[in-house]
């Protein structure tokens, strides 16, 4: 979902957006169906999360907090992407190539950011008993991370020029440009989703044996299990275009516009597929607090039965 960026350039618009997509019913009926379903799936756990309180901890709120990328990707992004190409929008107005373009690196920065400092954090507070969150405490890490996402996506969007870029960003046609944005927006934030998943690996089984009788345990495995699905997810997401755009720099001639539209395709399909993923974890979050709740209901009838005293005249017959 690369919309263009011209600068410096003696060819029209008009000469560049033929070629970039097979503009077919397959690209707008897949993207669509993406957002539909992509949408539903992210208010569903927007209404959860604001009517079930006991999701708002550490381990939980910046996931839900992620879905607000995905929203951006489907009342903005998207529809503008559609638009532009299949209405001939970005023939007139490069403002509106530019505007979809802030918003298509935002969502690729933000999101995967975000599961970077998820993974921070949660190392640092996943050994501590941690209460539910106020709005402040989980506002405060959220609009950070989504303004530095749109001031990285506008620096990389209005900054570099190029000779020509046949409607897609520069930093998708210059390895000069590329790079430093991979860093920025991939190899950093993955790396240290990697290393904080790995290391805290160590550290539980450092402290097995202190859990090893006791529930906390078998939580804290799914914990990892969790951050685990999240850095494969965002691997998913990210590789696959990013990769084949660079290979684009090394090698232009394999440039396919067939190739390029099932990429976009495949990166649609995977961010609207985090709603859904999201969904299934607070499902299953939910399952294991009713169980608990069962079974520490179940305790305490244990305990107060065996403490309740036996009335006297009973004993005597």
């Amino acid at each position: 979902m690369y919309p263009f960026l011209i600068a410096e350039t003696n060819l029209t618009l008009n000469d560049t957006i033929g070629p970039l997509f097979t503009l077919g019913p397959t690209l707008v009926i897949t993207t669509s169906l993406c957002i539909v379903i992509g949408t539903i799936f992210s208010i569903l756990c927007i209404i959860n999360y604001v009517t079930q309180p006991s999701l708002r901890t550490h381990n939980t709120y910046i996931f839900y907090f992620m879905l607000i990328y995905c929203l951006i990707s489907s009342f903005i992004s998207g529809p503008i992407f559609l638009m532009g190409y299949y209405l001939n929008l970005f023939q007139n107005s490069i403002s509106l190539c530019q505007t979809s373009t802030i918003h298509y690196l935002t969502i690729n920065i933000g999101m995967v950011t975000s599961l970077a400092y998820a993974s921070v954090e949660r190392h640092y507070l996943i050994f501590r008993k941690n209460g539910l969150l106020t709005w402040t405490r989980q506002l405060f890490p959220a609009i950070c991370i989504l303004i530095y996402s749109y001031i990285v996506a506008i620096l990389f969007t209005l900054i570099p020029t190029c000779t020509y870029t046949p409607c897609l960003g520069c930093h998708t046609t210059e390895l000069k440009y590329m790079i430093p944005w991979l860093t920025i927006s991939f190899f950093l934030p993955q790396l240290v989703m990697i290393i904080s998943t790995v290391y805290l690996i160590i550290r539980l089984y450092q402290q097995r044996a202190n859990f090893n009788k006791r529930p906390e345990w078998s939580v804290l495995q799914k914990i990892v299990a969790q951050m685990a699905v999240y850095v494969i997810w965002s691997c998913l997401y990210y590789c696959p275009v990013s990769f084949y755009n660079l290979s684009l720099i090394i090698d232009p001639s394999k440039y396919s516009p067939d190739l390029k539209t099932v990429m976009n395709i495949v990166n649609t399909v995977i961010v609207q597929s985090y709603p859904i993923l999201t969904f299934i974890s607070m499902l299953l979050c939910t399952r294991r607090k009713q169980a608990q709740q069962k079974r520490d209901s179940a305790l305490k009838l244990n305990n107060l039965s065996a403490i309740t005293p036996v009335p006297a005249n009973e004993t005597q017959n």
